[in-house]
């Protein structure tokens, strides 16, 4: 082709480029259902692209310098004598995403901070529950808030674990099980064969089937082992008291406990329909643990937990899908029971992010389904101190760019708005990580704090909002101490 064709070519294409974009609609236009025919605007043509996301590097570069005695000095009030070497004192505090609270009450944190405040002489061990979606899959973020929350109170193990898991884990402890066991729902999309709501606070429950489903009279045997993470923090490795909650064995059976393959007791469980529990006390975990039960029927296994016998103990409960609205379908008197028995004095709710994408545009009514599940929580055990973390930011693709799914504030407002209707804290994760376009910036960051689906955390990115959020909390523990020492010392 001659010089004068090649340009006549490139002058025509330009000049349908132009007019293409010149009338073409601003917005796309909508093909069918979600979608959408789109076309560069004349303004993106000619303007250099814009930097579309949030700056995160100061929010990061900070976290290193926030420490227990900046936030300390901060709780005291005496920041003007703080000089941190590289960092501006008011701009660290500034960074600080604070806990919220209903009509700016603190106080309703307070039960779980004199819980933890009085833990060296009650010598108790109570429990912090974190349940969420999918965003806290394998122990993220829960990992790092329970080893911080253990070493500086007390405590050790990896917390209340289902005896068999949906999908593999092993960042805080390697659990393997023989597979023979059957494990149930109560959330999600239920069994319609399972025709009770007995659960248990994981809202899921285990049992083990024979090994041949036309012998039902032969014995059978089931195993759940748990060994030692090299990933782990050495807090969770440390239990020394596991617990086995279980109830509805029509017959009895057989129940074992190896340490280091080593069998160091054995008994015999009688039949029972109510909330049973098998308790253990270890001068030391070993380096594997292994639970064996034998019998012609099995029993319901609402979890077993692996805690130190005084301090706090952190569980992590994921619920991939889950939006939080399950609690009022469990059977209460069972839920009732088991936070009793583990002394649970705060549940942590982290979801949201699965009705994000749901294309409503009006979130009243998540907003009321989820304020009835808190108070719910309320009634079923009374005096515990409930805090909502609200959804991270989340990403929808626009043309060339990531931009924050339109739907993303208006959760987080639902959330917030739920946690304060009910007299609960609240804690904005979605502002904490830099609000507005911030996740392609985490997505984007060397090394990469969340996964190309712009959606969930990577483990580094866990540990980074863990962080944060302990930060947040521990600065208002640090308020809620100075106050009481001040009642203290004024009697």
């Amino acid at each position: 082709m001659k010089p004068s064709g090649i340009l006549l070519f490139f002058t025509s294409v330009f000049a349908l480029l132009f007019t293409g974009a010149i009338f073409f609609p601003e917005h796309g236009l909508q093909i069918a259902g979600k979608l959408r025919l789109q076309f560069f605007s004349k303004k993106e043509l000619f303007t250099p692209e814009a930097n579309y996301y949030a700056n995160i590097s100061s929010i990061l570069s900070q976290q290193k310098y926030i420490t227990d005695s900046l936030l300390l000095a901060i709780a005291d009030g005496h920041t003007e004598e703080l000089i941190i070497p590289g960092a501006n004192t008011d701009s660290l505090i500034s960074s600080i995403t604070r806990i919220e609270y209903p009509a700016h009450d603190s106080t309703v944190l307070w039960p779980l901070f004199r819980s933890l405040r009085n833990l060296s002489s009650s010598r108790q061990l109570i429990r912090i529950m974190h349940y969420g979606d999918s965003q806290i899959e394998d122990d993220r973020i829960t990992s790092l808030l329970r080893n911080k929350l253990q070493s500086r109170f007390g405590g050790s193990g990896a917390g209340l674990v289902p005896v068999s898991q949906l999908y593999p884990y092993g960042y805080s402890m390697k659990q393997t099980s023989s597979a023979n066991w059957n494990r149930f729902t109560g959330f999600g999309k239920l069994d319609t064969a399972i025709k009770h709501r007995r659960y248990g606070t994981l809202a899921s429950y285990c049992t083990f089937a024979p090994q041949n489903r036309h012998a039902e009279q032969d014995t059978t045997t089931a195993w759940v082992k748990f060994s030692k993470s090299p990933h782990s923090y050495s807090n969770t490795k440390r239990f020394t008291q596991c617990r086995v909650f279980y109830s509805q064995n029509r017959e009895p059976f057989l129940n074992e406990l190896f340490q280091d393959n080593i069998l160091v007791d054995a008994d015999i469980v009688p039949a029972t329909t109510r909330l049973k529990v098998i308790r253990w006390k270890l001068d030391a975990p070993g380096d594997n643990l292994k639970l064996t039960f034998k019998g012609t029927s099995s029993p319901e296994f609402y979890g077993i937990a692996l805690d130190g016998q005084r301090g706090v103990a952190v569980d992590n409960i994921p619920l991939r899908g889950s939006s939080g609205l399950f609690f009022t379908r469990m059977d209460q008197q069972l839920m009732k029971e088991m936070f009793r028995e583990l002394n649970v004095k705060c549940f942590i709710l982290q979801f949201g992010g699965n009705f994000v994408p749901s294309g409503l545009h009006n979130f009243d009514g998540y907003e009321n389904w989820f304020a009835s599940q808190i108070l719910q929580l309320k009634k079923l055990c009374p005096g515990a101190s409930i805090l909502v973390i609200g959804v991270a930011d989340m990403s929808v693709k626009e043309k060339n760019r990531y931009i924050t799914d339109p739907n993303v504030e208006k959760v987080r407002d639902a959330l917030r708005n739920a946690a304060f209707n009910t007299g609960s804290a609240f804690w904005d994760m979605y502002k904490a990580m830099g609000g507005e376009n911030s996740m392609p910036s985490w997505v984007f960051a060397d090394p990469p704090l969340a996964s190309g689906d712009f959606v969930h955390f990577k483990p580094l990115g866990a540990k980074t909002i863990a962080q944060m959020f302990y930060n947040a909390f521990i600065l208002e523990y640090h308020r809620y101490e100075n106050h009481a020492r001040q009642i203290t010392s004024n009697p």
